[in-house]
């Protein structure tokens, strides 16, 4: 993935060139990589290295090995030392069976994913130390591909944690982080209490912004994301989405 760098624009959490030299666009400012050589220098978004040091945005990756240092996706990077993410190492992992699940990159931009070794799985959310995630089956674990649901044999989980008593025969996905199994419904990781099942749905607009609240309504209720919302309050929220 990593590549000579060409941008010469800056561009939100990327490298960039300007006067000869290499600056990474932050989010308040743009930050010069001192010593670094564009002509020595590799890149893929927030993900770089030179002959001598690794990158994480302006961040220099202390200890990590450029000759073996590679990108997995967004969240994940790694050298024949460690496994990097956006927010830090990942402690323990087994470097010789490591490897991301999804692409590590959530709806809204963020790096988000999840991954796995022979020992144990992974979920990193973007804003926070790696989460173990404790029980899952190794072997069986996917991600469903949208960084946020996984499953394995015995659960389906969300947000790195599984859903409470859920049915794995009948569970399907729902649009905006709802799901739902033979008797109850979700919204991530939690329960909607009371709902309705067969008449529940999704009512946020398709080209809602990424970070919008969700929307959704059964024959009894109007649910803002999962809790239970007043009508006026929810038609309110949704013609401010269209």
């Amino acid at each position: 993935m990593l590549r000579p760098i060409t941008n010469t624009e800056p561009v939100d959490n990327e490298f960039f060139l300007q006067d000869g030299a290499v600056y990474f666009s932050g989010l308040y400012e743009n930050g010069l990589l001192k010593g670094v050589l564009p002509e020595d220098f590799l890149c893929w978004h927030y993900w770089g290295k030179t002959s001598v040091a690794c990158f994480m945005g302006g961040i220099r990756l202390r200890g990590a090995d450029p000759a073996s240092f590679r990108v997995l996706n967004f969240a994940y990077a790694m050298d024949k030392t460690a496994v990097y993410t956006t927010s830090g190492r990942v402690p323990g992992a087994d470097l010789s069976t490591f490897e991301a699940l999804d692409d590590g990159q959530n709806d809204s931009g963020a790096p988000q994913g999840y991954a796995r070794d022979s020992r144990q799985v992974y979920f990193h959310n973007g804003d926070g130390r790696v989460k173990i995630i404790k029980g899952a089956e190794v072997s069986t674990f996917r991600s469903l591909g949208d960084t946020y649901f996984a499953r394995d044999a015995k659960r389906i989980y969300a947000y790195g944690k599984p859903l409470p008593r859920v049915e794995l025969t009948s569970w399907e996905l729902l649009p905006c982080w709802y799901s739902r199994d033979a008797g109850r419904v979700y919204y991530l990781n939690r329960e909607i209490r009371g709902v309705d099942r067969d008449s529940f749905t999704v009512c946020t607009p398709p080209d809602a912004p990424p970070l919008a609240d969700h929307l959704a309504r059964d024959r009894n209720h109007f649910y803002w994301n999962d809790e239970i919302t007043e009508e006026v309050q929810w038609m309110e929220q949704l013609r401010g989405m269209t």
